[in-house]
């Protein structure tokens, strides 16, 4: 018997089989899911992980993604924050290494601190379903947002080469108004 995707197996054991049950009457199943920002306030490139795969945030950037993997991401670069130590061999962060991915994160101040520098919910948007790639995922939510997120350092001019000034970009109605005549 070849199931439809319709369908899903209810993990809950009912008598002597397993029901069935459609996606549409799961509770879970058609739950939208928040975004969160995610920056690296760091000044070292991060890596963190998920389903085994690599994703890559340089110094300073920031990427919406859905809220787990945002808090997920952000609780690592934490964790390694408080491990870092300096030149000497000593912990930038005095008892870190007892402070990292606490039971009770509210009474840890200086993990609460550096997480919601790298965590910051977002109460607006909601993204698709848990299933959807991860990628597709953050890609949904980066879409149109490039302004909002924070750029930690403006690109630096070669002073070699000439400096290029723009003129302003005014968004004149009078201006569309005469293209489109």
């Amino acid at each position: 018997m070849k199931l439809s995707p319709a369908l899903i197996i209810n993990a809950e054991f009912a008598g002597t089989a397993w029901a069935l049950k459609r996606a549409d009457d799961c509770p879970s199943a058609n739950k939208k899911m928040k975004t969160a920002l995610f920056t690296n306030f760091t000044d070292q490139e991060f890596i963190g992980y998920w389903d085994g795969k690599a994703k890559k945030f340089s110094p300073g950037q920031s990427l919406y993604m859905p809220d787990y993997l945002a808090s997920h991401f952000a609780k690592h670069l934490v964790n390694r924050e408080l491990l870092r130590t300096d030149a000497s061999g000593n912990l930038i962060h005095k008892d870190g290494d007892k402070m990292t991915s606490p039971k009770k994160p509210e009474e840890v101040p200086i993990f609460m601190e550096l997480f919601n520098k790298a965590y910051t919910l977002d109460e607006m948007d909601e993204l698709g379903d848990k299933k959807d790639d991860i990628d597709t995922l953050i890609n949904v939510a980066n879409k149109n947002r490039q302004e909002k997120v924070k750029i930690a350092a403006p690109e630096k001019q070669d002073p070699t080469k000439p400096q290029v000034v723009l003129p302003p970009d005014f968004d004149d109605e009078e201006s569309d108004e005469e293209v489109n005549q």
